[in-house]
Parts: structure tokens; C-alpha cells; sequence
């Protein structure tokens, strides 16, 4: 039930999400979108409008409400969306790129995260994570221990949190310890650029079975792969980022 609900639920609902904001970032800005880049632009509102709630710790456990309310606003104010047609295949190129990064954690056939001879990343990450979902970049109370140096060490400084959030928000939909969902979220970000990708590449190429497979492909690069199984969840969110970047930009 953990791993369904770490890799099925956790992307449906962090989707659903990013739907909405894509769809208030439509409506706010006037521009008319290409339909696979709202999810991707939904998500990066989504890390913004996180990343300022858990600035503070009397914000921070309104992240999710904050974001919850910028989804429902941009299904209120952007649905229904005339003129749209369902792309089949701007739905196969994240979903397959998902798959292929979900596959080692999936395949094992529980709920875990990858990083066999890793550096301690991942346990970083996830105290950060833990600690600015609930009291932000605070450190107010901690007794001293390496939990307290580690979140000093990067919080004090200012570190840039927002790669781990759709996590943290995650936790909070889900209910499910953070270990689980890190790398599922890891996968949503490669998710996300294969999207970005497809939605980049219409003029390039035309075909959308093409398209769609060339996507899939370009979000799997071995450099790229191997970061998402070595504790690297912000070179996922960077990559996909850029490449929204580049397709909304013009």
C-alpha cells in the first residue's frame, strides 16, 4: 500500500496541483500556453509559492494551504479551457519517462530510496525538508546534535530549499514519511522535463509519436540518471526548470 501510495497517489495529486497553478499562471499573465507545459509551469508556482511560505516559521505550515488555494483559484478562473484537445502523447512522454526512473525503487518491490555507496546526501535532504515544512528555516529550540549542525550548516546560509517542497507537500497530502517519497519525486522531476521537452519541441518535431519518444528519451540522459540514484534530487528540478525555461521564454 506505500508503494502505491508513494508512486501512484503522491504524482496524481501533486499533478492536480500543478494543473491548477499552470492554469492561474495562464490566466494571470493573458498568454495562451501550449497544454504540456502547464504542468510543468504549475509546478515551478507550485516551489515558489512554497519556498516563501516556509521562509518563516509562523508561515510554514501554510505552504500547503497556500498551494492548494492557488490550484483551486486557477481551475476556478482557467476552467474550462476552449479549444483544448487531450494530447495522448504528451501524456505517454512524462509517463514513460517516470517509469524508467521509477523502476529500480519499483521493480524491489518496496518503498525505499536508492543511493548504495552514496554520500550522505539523501539524509540531508530530507532534514531539510522535515524541518522547513513545519517551522522554516528557523532553528529555535534545537538541542545541539548533528541534526542541529546539519540544518545550521545549510539553513543559516540561506540554502535554496525549493527542489525538496513538492516532497514536503507531498508528506503532507499523503501522510507517508518523507523516505518514501524521495524518490518518487525525484521521478516526478524527470517527469516534468520530459513534458517540458515535448512541449518545446513542435517545430523540430512534428510527428507527436516522434516527439513524444525523442522527449522521453532526452530526460534519460546517463549523466542525468545516474544523479537521481545518487541522492541528486536538485539537478532533476534544475533540468527541468531550464528546459521550461526555454520553452516559455520565447
Amino acid at each position: 500500500m506505500t508503494l502505491a501510495t508513494c508512486w501512484a497517489l503522491f504524482p496524481l495529486l501533486l499533478g492536480l496541483l500543478a494543473g491548477g497553478c499552470g492554469l492561474l499562471v495562464e490566466r494571470v499573465s493573458g498568454l495562451r500556453l501550449p497544454g504540456p507545459l502547464l504542468l510543468p509551469l504549475g509546478l515551478a508556482l507550485v516551489i515558489v509559492a512554497a519556498t516563501f511560505a516556509t521562509h518563516l516559521a509562523t508561515t510554514a505550515p501554510l505552504a500547503l494551504p497556500v498551494v492548494v488555494a492557488l490550484a483551486v483559484a486557477g481551475y476556478g478562473l482557467g476552467l474550462p479551457r476552449h479549444g483544448t484537445r487531450l494530447d495522448g502523447w504528451a501524456i505517454a512522454a512524462p509517463v514513460a519517462a517516470y517509469a524508467c526512473y521509477a523502476a529500480p525503487i519499483v521493480l524491489a518491490g518496496q518503498a525505499t530510496f536508492a543511493g548504495y555507496i552514496t554520500l550522505d546526501d539523501t539524509a540531508t535532504w530530507l532534514a531539510l525538508a522535515d524541518r522547513v515544512m513545519e517551522d522554516g528555516r528557523s532553528l529555535s529550540g534545537l538541542a545541539p546534535s548533528t541534526y542541529e549542525l546539519v540544518l545550521r550548516d545549510y539553513l543559516a546560509d540561506g540554502y535554496p530549499v525549493g527542489s525538496f517542497l513538492p516532497m514536503g507537500l507531498g508528506g503532507k497530502l499523503t501522510g507517508q514519511d518523507l523516505a518514501w517519497l524521495f524518490q518518487p519525486a525525484v521521478a516526478l522531476f524527470a517527469a516534468m522535463l520530459a513534458l517540458s521537452l515535448y512541449g518545446a519541441l513542435p517545430r523540430l518535431v512534428r510527428s507527436r509519436p516522434l516527439r513524444a519518444l525523442v522527449a522521453a528519451v532526452a530526460a534519460q540522459p546517463a549523466l542525468l540518471f545516474a544523479y537521481a540514484f545518487w541522492s541528486g534530487i536538485k539537478e532533476l528540478a534544475a533540468a527541468f526548470l531550464l528546459a521550461l525555461l526555454a520553452a516559455v521564454v520565447p
